[in-house]
């Protein structure tokens, strides 16, 4: 959603959730700390925002616990096309949606309304709009980026402790037990979710970033079955230091998105 374009706006969002719902694979006093430096609104005041077009990266640093935060977006619609540019068909249309809706003049007669929250369609068939090797692929290439730059973030806060935030924007995906099974609309199909945090895909990809801590913000990853809504952890929050539990490794051929 473009309204995530904001890194302010991804923070405000994260703050909003509660405790039960972030998961923490390893817990101690120094990752308790920072979640409450970001999560509660009167410890936020710590960190200083530095995203501006000539302030120096990463985005937020707080010198009261020596700490750095660059944000980032990833979602599982974006790839890249052959010619190595990343095409986003989803992001493009809300910027059109958006771009109406503004010259519309509909929002003047809202002047209170601070967010404007835009679904757009691709009509794209749903492998084709958004799929799990899109997903994993889009997760390394933007953390593999931002990467890039830790020796600049440290050389404008030396002795800091690094943090990436990624806010993840995809849909709940789950493994199929029968590939074969045509899913539609409106039918169930059994299967086992997509225990995110703990691909393998993703969690290496988190430890060759020479990062100390990953916050991973997933909001939307929601699972309808017939007992009602499985809702995934919220958020999750590593020291990527202590990572020490046993990871899975998924087949991309047996998963699927929850949204058809």
């Amino acid at each position: 959603m473009n309204l995530f374009d904001d890194e302010n706006k991804i923070i405000e969002h994260f703050q909003r959730i509660q405790d039960k719902e972030v998961f923490f694979p390893s817990l101690d006093d120094e990752i308790e700390s920072l979640y409450r430096s970001i999560h509660e609104t009167a410890e936020w005041t710590n960190w200083t925002y530095s995203a501006g077009k000539d302030d120096p990266p990463p985005d937020y640093y707080n010198d009261v616990i020596s700490v750095m935060m660059d944000v980032m977006r990833v979602d599982d619609h974006a790839f890249l096309s052959k010619k190595g540019k990343v095409i986003n068909p989803t992001n493009a249309g809300e910027s059109k949606l958006r771009k109406e809706l503004d010259e519309s003049g509909i929002l003047e007669l809202f002047p209170n309304c601070k967010e404007v929250f835009i679904n757009a369609k691709t009509l794209l068939p749903t492998e084709e709009d958004h799929n799990y090797t899109f997903y994993k692929e889009n997760f390394a290439r933007v953390v593999r980026e931002h990467a890039k730059k830790i020796e600049l973030y440290k050389q404008n806060h030396p002795g800091y402790k690094t943090v990436f935030f990624v806010m993840d924007e995809s849909s709940a995906y789950f493994r199929i037990y029968d590939k074969s099974i045509k899913i539609e609309e409106g039918k169930g199909v059994k299967g086992a979710p997509h225990l995110f945090f703990f691909d393998k895909s993703f969690v290496d990809v988190m430890q060759d970033a020479q990062i100390d801590y990953l916050i991973w913000y997933a909001p939307f990853k929601l699972l309808r079955t017939k007992d009602g809504i499985f809702t995934m952890p919220q958020a999750v929050i590593y020291n990527i230091h202590e990572i020490d539990f046993e990871d899975i490794e998924y087949d991309q051929s047996e998963m699927r998105s929850s949204e058809v």
